[in-house]
């Protein structure tokens, strides 16, 4: 189990940090201190969210082996939920124009998300029917 944590971490760790560099390094001219601020909260703030996700699921998955799903579905919920909110308490808008700056870190964790969690809810299936 630890080194399915170190590996997840890894991971996770790589992507993130290439795709900030990236999005950072391309869109850089064009962006205000709101922007940028913006930008460092919604990686931090899904890397966070996803790494305690992924390390409940990877430490409760026998417990929780048939109710994973469901149990993802709801927590992936609150995760776009909670960050609304805490966008919204920190009076930051989001435009059109915006959206972005959000929605490639969330899509990027969403996506290592759900390989995790589809990996894992097949090796439970797999040793069940085993």
């Amino acid at each position: 189990m630890i080194s399915n944590i170190l590996k997840f971490t890894l991971i996770i760790s790589f992507l993130l940090g290439l795709a900030y560099f990236l999005q950072i390094n391309i869109i850089q001219t064009t962006l205000s201190a709101k922007e940028t601020n913006l930008i460092q909260f919604s990686y931090l703030f899904n890397f966070a969210f996803t790494y305690l996700l992924m390390l409940n699921i990877l430490v409760f998955k026998k417990i929780l082996e048939d109710k994973l799903g469901f149990v993802y579905l709801g927590i992936s919920t609150l995760k776009f939920v909670l960050f609304y909110f805490l966008v919204k308490s920190k009076n930051i808008e989001i435009n059109k124009s915006d959206f972005l700056l959000f929605f490639i870190p969330f899509v990027l964790c969403l996506s290592i998300e759900i390989f995790y969690v589809s990996k894992i809810l097949n090796s439970v299936n797999y040793n069940k029917n085993s």
